[in-house]
């Protein structure tokens, strides 16, 4: 069943008596208070159409700032992820290194530091060896970090796609 069948009724008898010639005054009226019926409800489905765009419209826009609020969250969240995951490989790297720093510095006394005393004549050798090693070291915990640092991003990367897989 149409949504307005009983309007198009009364327009193809109205039509129906123009084309046979037997429209009569209180046809006209008929139609006319028909007609001005049709306006009225059209005014007020008009009304509550435009009240709910407005509250649609509204909530929309609700919705956008939220987004972008919620966009800058992440985006803050982000950082901190990555401070984090910066703060925790820095450690993770100079725990390493200050292992490898000690093993070395003992190594360097226990094996060098006699050889030096004994072999070479150099004024402080082995406190530039050990300067030598100092900077080895620091470049290498450099590095480190580095390595680690690539390695938690793949970690972030390989979380943020399986999350977009689960969504």
């Amino acid at each position: 069943m149409e949504l307005y069948w009983e309007e198009i009724e009364n327009l193809k008898n109205f039509r129906s008596k123009l084309e046979t010639h037997t429209v009569y005054k209180d046809d006209l009226d008929e139609f006319g208070d028909q007609y001005e019926e049709l306006v009225a409800q059209t005014k007020v489905i008009t009304r509550v159409s435009d009240r709910l765009q407005k509250k649609l419209d509204s909530a929309n826009l609700q919705i956008r700032e939220q987004n972008e609020e919620i966009k800058d969250k992440n985006f803050e969240l982000e950082g901190t992820v990555l401070l984090l995951a910066k703060a925790k490989v820095g450690r993770r790297a100079s725990t390493i290194m200050m292992i490898i720093a000690l093993v070395l510095f003992v190594l360097e006394q226990v094996l060098l530091e006699p050889y030096i005393s004994r072999n070479i004549s150099i004024p402080f050798a082995g406190l530039g060896i050990l300067l030598i090693l100092f900077f080895v070291v620091k470049g290498l915990e450099s590095g480190l970090e580095k390595y680690f640092m690539n390695k938690e991003k793949e970690k972030i990367i390989k979380r943020k796609q399986e999350e977009a897989k689960q969504k």
